[in-house]
Protein backbone atom coordinates (compact mmCIF):
# COMPACT_ATOMS: atom_id res chain seq x y z
CA UNK A 1 0.00 0.00 0.00
CA UNK A 2 1.92 3.28 -1.21
CA UNK A 3 0.40 6.44 -0.33
CA UNK A 4 3.42 9.09 -0.92
CA UNK A 5 2.03 10.81 1.76
CA UNK A 6 4.82 12.90 2.33
CA UNK A 7 2.82 15.11 5.06
CA UNK A 8 0.91 13.17 7.62
CA UNK A 9 -0.87 13.57 10.96
CA UNK A 10 -0.26 11.51 13.92
CA UNK A 11 -2.75 10.88 16.77
CA UNK A 12 -1.84 8.68 19.75
CA UNK A 13 -4.77 6.94 22.03
CA UNK A 14 -4.24 7.03 25.32
CA UNK A 15 -6.71 4.52 26.25
CA UNK A 16 -6.36 5.16 30.19
CA UNK A 17 -8.69 7.47 33.00
CA UNK A 18 -8.57 7.08 36.79
CA UNK A 19 -12.74 6.71 36.76
CA UNK A 20 -14.90 7.04 33.75
CA UNK A 21 -17.40 10.18 33.31
CA UNK A 22 -20.64 9.78 33.34
CA UNK A 23 -21.07 10.77 29.22
CA UNK A 24 -18.13 9.09 27.98
CA UNK A 25 -18.50 7.47 24.91
CA UNK A 26 -14.14 6.81 23.87
CA UNK A 27 -12.44 3.90 25.09
CA UNK A 28 -11.02 3.96 27.94
CA UNK A 29 -9.98 1.93 30.80
CA UNK A 30 -8.52 2.19 34.02
CA UNK A 31 -5.20 3.57 35.06
CA UNK A 32 -2.72 0.98 35.85
CA UNK A 33 0.51 1.35 36.26
CA UNK A 34 2.35 -2.17 34.19
CA UNK A 35 -1.19 -2.35 32.21
CA UNK A 36 -0.10 1.29 31.10
CA UNK A 37 3.74 0.30 30.49
CA UNK A 38 3.10 -2.68 27.92
CA UNK A 39 0.67 0.06 26.37
CA UNK A 40 3.54 1.80 25.76
CA UNK A 41 6.13 -1.24 24.39
CA UNK A 42 3.42 -1.82 22.27
CA UNK A 43 2.46 1.74 20.57
CA UNK A 44 6.67 1.84 19.88
CA UNK A 45 6.76 -1.78 18.05
CA UNK A 46 3.17 -0.31 16.61
CA UNK A 47 4.87 2.77 14.71
CA UNK A 48 7.38 0.55 13.37
CA UNK A 49 4.76 -1.54 11.72
CA UNK A 50 2.52 0.98 10.90
CA UNK A 51 5.82 2.59 8.53
CA UNK A 52 6.83 -0.68 7.04
CA UNK A 53 3.12 -1.61 5.98
CA UNK A 54 1.33 1.58 5.12
CA UNK A 55 4.68 2.96 3.14
CA UNK A 56 5.39 5.70 5.40
CA UNK A 57 9.24 5.59 5.81
CA UNK A 58 9.32 8.71 4.21
CA UNK A 59 6.42 10.73 5.10
CA UNK A 60 7.06 13.85 7.88
CA UNK A 61 4.87 14.66 10.18
CA UNK A 62 2.99 17.72 10.30
CA UNK A 63 0.99 17.63 13.66
CA UNK A 64 1.20 15.25 16.32
CA UNK A 65 -1.84 14.66 19.27
CA UNK A 66 -2.03 12.82 21.99
CA UNK A 67 -5.64 12.06 23.38
CA UNK A 68 -7.88 9.75 25.70
CA UNK A 69 -8.31 8.60 27.33
CA UNK A 70 -6.20 11.01 30.10
CA UNK A 71 -2.78 11.23 28.38
CA UNK A 72 -1.80 13.55 31.77
CA UNK A 73 -2.32 10.51 33.68
CA UNK A 74 0.91 9.08 32.70
CA UNK A 75 3.88 9.40 34.95
CA UNK A 76 6.27 11.42 34.39
CA UNK A 77 8.74 8.51 33.57
CA UNK A 78 6.20 7.05 30.96
CA UNK A 79 6.35 10.54 29.64
CA UNK A 80 10.12 10.14 29.62
CA UNK A 81 9.90 7.02 27.78
CA UNK A 82 7.65 8.07 24.83
CA UNK A 83 9.28 11.05 24.46
CA UNK A 84 13.28 9.13 23.82
CA UNK A 85 12.03 6.49 22.30
CA UNK A 86 9.05 7.22 20.28
CA UNK A 87 8.60 11.37 19.98
CA UNK A 88 12.34 12.26 19.23
CA UNK A 89 12.98 9.59 16.13
CA UNK A 90 9.35 10.75 14.64
CA UNK A 91 10.57 12.95 11.13
CA UNK A 92 8.99 16.24 12.77
CA UNK A 93 8.38 18.56 9.68
CA UNK A 94 9.73 22.42 10.76
CA UNK A 95 6.75 24.35 12.75
CA UNK A 96 5.15 21.22 13.54
CA UNK A 97 1.69 21.36 16.12
CA UNK A 98 2.40 19.12 19.09
CA UNK A 99 -1.08 18.89 21.20
CA UNK A 100 -1.58 16.52 24.52
CA UNK A 101 -4.99 16.76 26.13
CA UNK A 102 -5.04 17.55 29.55
CA UNK A 103 -7.19 16.99 32.64
CA UNK A 104 -7.15 18.90 35.47
CA UNK A 105 -7.21 16.32 38.21
CA UNK A 106 -3.75 14.45 36.50
CA UNK A 107 -1.95 18.09 35.86
CA UNK A 108 1.48 17.72 37.05
CA UNK A 109 3.76 21.26 36.48
CA UNK A 110 6.52 18.86 36.39
CA UNK A 111 5.24 16.67 33.96
CA UNK A 112 4.02 19.77 31.87
CA UNK A 113 7.85 21.02 31.72
CA UNK A 114 8.83 18.28 30.39
CA UNK A 115 6.63 18.16 27.73
CA UNK A 116 7.57 22.13 27.34
CA UNK A 117 11.20 21.21 27.21
CA UNK A 118 10.29 18.31 24.89
CA UNK A 119 8.64 20.65 22.20
CA UNK A 120 4.96 20.23 23.24
CA UNK A 121 2.78 23.26 21.50
CA UNK A 122 -0.09 23.42 22.67
CA UNK A 123 -1.80 22.10 25.93
CA UNK A 124 -5.81 21.29 25.52
CA UNK A 125 -7.95 20.73 28.98
CA UNK A 126 -11.14 18.80 29.86
CA UNK A 127 -13.09 22.21 31.91
CA UNK A 128 -16.48 21.46 30.87
CA UNK A 129 -17.84 23.49 33.19
CA UNK A 130 -16.70 25.94 36.00
CA UNK A 131 -19.77 25.30 38.43
CA UNK A 132 -19.12 22.02 40.86
CA UNK A 133 -22.80 20.99 40.73
CA UNK A 134 -22.49 20.38 37.12
CA UNK A 135 -19.08 18.69 37.10
CA UNK A 136 -20.04 16.51 39.96
CA UNK A 137 -23.25 15.09 37.74
CA UNK A 138 -20.83 14.53 34.56
CA UNK A 139 -19.00 12.69 36.63
CA UNK A 140 -16.06 14.70 36.44
CA UNK A 141 -13.10 14.93 38.77
CA UNK A 142 -11.55 17.79 39.77
CA UNK A 143 -13.66 20.77 41.28
CA UNK A 144 -14.21 24.50 39.57
CA UNK A 145 -11.23 25.69 41.78
CA UNK A 146 -8.69 22.85 40.86
CA UNK A 147 -9.12 23.92 36.75
CA UNK A 148 -8.47 27.56 37.57
CA UNK A 149 -5.58 26.88 39.54
CA UNK A 150 -4.17 24.71 36.91
CA UNK A 151 -4.78 27.62 34.19
CA UNK A 152 -2.83 29.67 36.40
CA UNK A 153 -0.03 27.80 36.74
CA UNK A 154 3.30 29.42 35.62
CA UNK A 155 4.19 26.61 33.13
CA UNK A 156 0.84 26.70 31.39
CA UNK A 157 1.30 30.26 30.38
CA UNK A 158 4.44 29.19 28.18
CA UNK A 159 3.31 27.26 25.95
CA UNK A 160 2.47 28.04 22.85
CA UNK A 161 -1.10 27.89 22.75
CA UNK A 162 -3.51 26.64 25.56
CA UNK A 163 -7.22 25.27 24.75
CA UNK A 164 -9.93 24.40 27.09
CA UNK A 165 -13.02 22.49 26.40
CA UNK A 166 -16.35 23.36 27.94
CA UNK A 167 -19.87 21.63 27.08
CA UNK A 168 -23.32 22.72 26.99
CA UNK A 169 -26.91 21.30 27.18
CA UNK A 170 -25.98 19.16 30.32
CA UNK A 171 -28.51 18.30 32.74
CA UNK A 172 -30.26 21.24 34.99
CA UNK A 173 -27.49 23.61 33.14
CA UNK A 174 -29.20 27.22 32.96
CA UNK A 175 -28.05 30.05 30.73
CA UNK A 176 -27.32 31.70 33.87
CA UNK A 177 -24.54 28.88 34.75
CA UNK A 178 -22.82 28.28 31.43
CA UNK A 179 -22.35 32.52 31.41
CA UNK A 180 -20.85 32.33 34.69
CA UNK A 181 -18.33 29.41 33.25
CA UNK A 182 -17.57 31.29 29.98
CA UNK A 183 -17.06 34.47 31.32
CA UNK A 184 -14.36 33.06 34.08
CA UNK A 185 -12.75 31.36 31.55
CA UNK A 186 -12.18 34.00 28.86
CA UNK A 187 -10.65 36.22 30.92
CA UNK A 188 -8.19 33.91 31.59
CA UNK A 189 -5.35 35.41 29.15
CA UNK A 190 -3.25 32.09 28.50
CA UNK A 191 -6.65 30.65 26.84
CA UNK A 192 -6.22 30.79 23.07
CA UNK A 193 -8.86 28.25 21.83
CA UNK A 194 -12.01 27.15 23.27
CA UNK A 195 -13.97 23.58 22.00
CA UNK A 196 -17.73 24.32 23.27
CA UNK A 197 -19.74 21.06 22.62
CA UNK A 198 -23.38 20.38 23.04
CA UNK A 199 -23.57 17.37 25.35
CA UNK A 200 -24.88 13.97 23.26
CA UNK A 201 -26.41 11.31 25.30
CA UNK A 202 -24.80 7.79 23.95
CA UNK A 203 -26.89 5.00 24.44
CA UNK A 204 -23.83 2.86 26.44
CA UNK A 205 -23.00 5.10 28.95
CA UNK A 206 -24.35 5.86 32.66
CA UNK A 207 -26.10 8.90 31.10
CA UNK A 208 -27.69 7.09 28.21
CA UNK A 209 -28.76 4.04 30.32
CA UNK A 210 -30.54 6.86 32.48
CA UNK A 211 -31.74 9.15 30.20
CA UNK A 212 -34.94 9.35 31.55
CA UNK A 213 -33.76 10.40 35.30
CA UNK A 214 -31.74 13.41 33.64
CA UNK A 215 -33.32 16.88 33.50
CA UNK A 216 -32.20 18.23 29.87
CA UNK A 217 -32.86 21.77 28.81
CA UNK A 218 -34.88 22.02 25.86
CA UNK A 219 -33.81 22.27 22.01
CA UNK A 220 -34.63 25.85 22.17
CA UNK A 221 -32.28 26.44 24.99
CA UNK A 222 -29.82 24.89 23.78
CA UNK A 223 -30.18 27.14 20.37
CA UNK A 224 -30.05 30.10 22.96
CA UNK A 225 -26.41 28.18 24.84
CA UNK A 226 -24.80 27.90 21.55
CA UNK A 227 -25.34 31.32 20.98
CA UNK A 228 -24.38 32.29 23.89
CA UNK A 229 -21.11 30.69 23.60
CA UNK A 230 -20.37 32.17 20.17
CA UNK A 231 -21.26 35.93 21.82
CA UNK A 232 -18.96 35.52 24.65
CA UNK A 233 -16.36 33.95 22.56
CA UNK A 234 -16.66 35.96 19.58
CA UNK A 235 -16.19 39.45 22.27
CA UNK A 236 -13.06 37.90 23.77
CA UNK A 237 -11.17 37.94 20.21
CA UNK A 238 -12.18 34.67 19.29
CA UNK A 239 -12.94 33.58 15.67
CA UNK A 240 -15.75 30.78 15.27
CA UNK A 241 -13.92 28.18 12.32
CA UNK A 242 -15.47 25.26 13.09
CA UNK A 243 -19.06 24.16 14.86
CA UNK A 244 -17.58 23.75 18.10
CA UNK A 245 -14.15 25.86 18.07
CA UNK A 246 -13.24 28.77 18.60
CA UNK A 247 -10.03 30.22 18.73
CA UNK A 248 -7.70 33.50 18.67
CA UNK A 249 -6.11 34.28 15.32
CA UNK A 250 -2.76 31.88 14.98
CA UNK A 251 -4.17 29.59 17.00
CA UNK A 252 -6.49 27.24 15.21
CA UNK A 253 -5.99 23.51 15.95
CA UNK A 254 -3.72 22.50 12.85
CA UNK A 255 -4.61 18.45 13.70
CA UNK A 256 -8.39 18.79 13.69
CA UNK A 257 -7.91 20.70 10.11
CA UNK A 258 -6.24 17.73 9.33
CA UNK A 259 -9.27 16.02 9.81
CA UNK A 260 -11.76 17.94 8.37
CA UNK A 261 -9.57 18.63 4.91
CA UNK A 262 -9.18 14.76 4.38
CA UNK A 263 -5.59 14.58 4.83
CA UNK A 264 -3.57 11.84 6.16
CA UNK A 265 -3.75 10.71 9.26
CA UNK A 266 -2.36 7.82 10.99
CA UNK A 267 -4.25 6.93 14.51
CA UNK A 268 -1.83 4.30 17.08
CA UNK A 269 -2.74 3.15 19.90
CA UNK A 270 -6.53 0.76 20.89
CA UNK A 271 -9.58 2.29 19.17
CA UNK A 272 -7.66 4.78 17.00
CA UNK A 273 -9.07 5.73 13.54
CA UNK A 274 -6.87 6.21 10.55
CA UNK A 275 -7.41 7.37 7.32
CA UNK A 276 -4.76 6.84 4.23
CA UNK A 277 -6.34 8.20 1.06
CA UNK A 278 -8.39 6.48 0.16
CA UNK A 279 -8.37 3.47 2.91
CA UNK A 280 -10.35 4.07 6.46
CA UNK A 281 -9.51 1.93 9.11
CA UNK A 282 -9.82 1.13 12.84
CA UNK A 283 -7.81 -0.55 15.69
CA UNK A 284 -9.08 -2.88 18.43
CA UNK A 285 -11.11 -1.17 21.14
CA UNK A 286 -9.37 -3.52 23.72
CA UNK A 287 -6.06 -2.58 25.33
CA UNK A 288 -5.14 -6.50 25.86
CA UNK A 289 -5.61 -7.45 22.69
CA UNK A 290 -4.09 -4.56 21.45
CA UNK A 291 -0.56 -5.46 22.93
CA UNK A 292 -1.00 -8.92 22.32
CA UNK A 293 -1.10 -8.53 18.55
CA UNK A 294 1.76 -5.69 18.54
CA UNK A 295 3.44 -8.08 20.51
CA UNK A 296 3.14 -10.83 17.90
CA UNK A 297 4.06 -8.27 15.60
CA UNK A 298 1.31 -7.92 13.31
CA UNK A 299 -1.35 -4.78 12.75
CA UNK A 300 -4.20 -4.19 15.38
CA UNK A 301 -6.79 -3.22 12.99
CA UNK A 302 -10.38 -4.65 13.43
CA UNK A 303 -12.22 -2.54 10.71
CA UNK A 304 -11.25 -0.86 7.71
CA UNK A 305 -13.06 0.20 4.56
CA UNK A 306 -12.52 1.34 1.47
CA UNK A 307 -13.98 4.93 0.13
CA UNK A 308 -15.31 5.33 -3.18
CA UNK A 309 -15.55 8.58 -4.81
CA UNK A 310 -18.97 8.95 -3.97
CA UNK A 311 -18.04 8.73 -0.45
CA UNK A 312 -15.27 10.99 -0.52
CA UNK A 313 -17.82 13.37 -2.29
CA UNK A 314 -19.89 13.56 0.60
CA UNK A 315 -17.59 13.28 3.81
CA UNK A 316 -16.34 16.82 1.81
CA UNK A 317 -19.74 18.34 1.93
CA UNK A 318 -20.23 16.94 5.38
CA UNK A 319 -17.16 18.22 7.05
CA UNK A 320 -16.63 21.30 4.72
CA UNK A 321 -19.76 22.87 5.18
CA UNK A 322 -18.85 22.88 9.54
CA UNK A 323 -16.00 24.72 8.68
CA UNK A 324 -15.85 28.99 8.52
CA UNK A 325 -13.28 28.32 5.60
CA UNK A 326 -16.36 26.23 3.76
CA UNK A 327 -15.69 24.03 0.51
CA UNK A 328 -12.93 24.89 -2.00
CA UNK A 329 -14.53 24.05 -5.95
CA UNK A 330 -10.79 23.19 -6.57
CA UNK A 331 -10.30 20.72 -3.92
CA UNK A 332 -12.91 19.16 -4.55
CA UNK A 333 -12.64 18.31 -7.83
CA UNK A 334 -8.92 17.70 -7.56
CA UNK A 335 -9.96 14.82 -4.63
CA UNK A 336 -13.37 13.38 -6.22
CA UNK A 337 -12.54 14.36 -10.25
CA UNK A 338 -16.54 15.82 -9.81
CA UNK A 339 -17.57 19.28 -9.82
CA UNK A 340 -19.25 20.84 -6.41
CA UNK A 341 -21.54 23.33 -8.40
CA UNK A 342 -22.81 20.87 -10.41
CA UNK A 343 -26.25 21.34 -12.24
CA UNK A 344 -28.41 18.81 -9.86
CA UNK A 345 -26.24 21.24 -7.28
CA UNK A 346 -26.80 24.66 -8.54
CA UNK A 347 -30.61 25.12 -7.43
CA UNK A 348 -29.79 24.53 -3.95
CA UNK A 349 -26.68 26.71 -3.25
CA UNK A 350 -28.65 29.44 -4.78
CA UNK A 351 -31.51 28.61 -2.44
CA UNK A 352 -28.88 28.50 0.36
CA UNK A 353 -27.33 31.54 -0.72
CA UNK A 354 -30.65 33.33 -0.86
CA UNK A 355 -31.62 32.50 2.50
CA UNK A 356 -28.00 33.91 4.06
CA UNK A 357 -26.91 30.14 4.88
CA UNK A 358 -23.87 30.27 2.29
CA UNK A 359 -21.53 32.94 0.55
CA UNK A 360 -20.15 31.90 -2.63
CA UNK A 361 -16.66 33.85 -3.07
CA UNK A 362 -14.14 33.16 -5.99
CA UNK A 363 -14.09 29.32 -5.68
CA UNK A 364 -15.52 28.94 -1.88
CA UNK A 365 -19.23 28.34 -0.64
CA UNK A 366 -18.78 29.23 3.09
CA UNK A 367 -21.18 28.76 5.48
CA UNK A 368 -22.41 32.25 7.40
CA UNK A 369 -22.91 31.82 10.96
CA UNK A 370 -26.61 31.43 10.30
CA UNK A 371 -25.48 28.57 7.97
CA UNK A 372 -23.29 26.96 10.77
CA UNK A 373 -26.49 26.33 12.82
CA UNK A 374 -27.74 24.45 9.97
CA UNK A 375 -24.74 23.04 8.53
CA UNK A 376 -25.80 19.38 8.67
CA UNK A 377 -29.36 19.53 7.29
CA UNK A 378 -27.62 21.94 4.36
CA UNK A 379 -25.37 19.21 3.80
CA UNK A 380 -27.82 16.22 3.67
CA UNK A 381 -29.45 18.40 0.64
CA UNK A 382 -26.85 18.72 -1.13
CA UNK A 383 -25.90 15.04 -0.22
Amino acid sequence: MNHNANTLSLYIHIPFCVSKCRYCDFYSVTYNESLSDAFIDALLVEWELAKTNYSLENASIATLYFGGGTPSMLSLKQWEKIIKNFVQKLPLLDGYEWSIECNPDSFSAETARLWLDSGVTRLTFGVQSLIDGELTTLGRRHSSRRALEVLCEPVVGRFASIGVDLMYGLPWQTLTSLDASLTRLLSITTIKHLSAYELSVAANTPFGRHAELLRLPEDDEIAKMSELVKQKATASGLTHYEISNYALSGHQCAHNKAYWRHKPYLGLGPAAHSYLPTRRFSNVKNVGEYIARISARTLASDFTETLDVAAVAREMVLLGLRTAEGISEDVFRSMTGLDFASMSRISLLDKFVHQGMLIHTSSYWRPTDKGMLFADAMARDLI
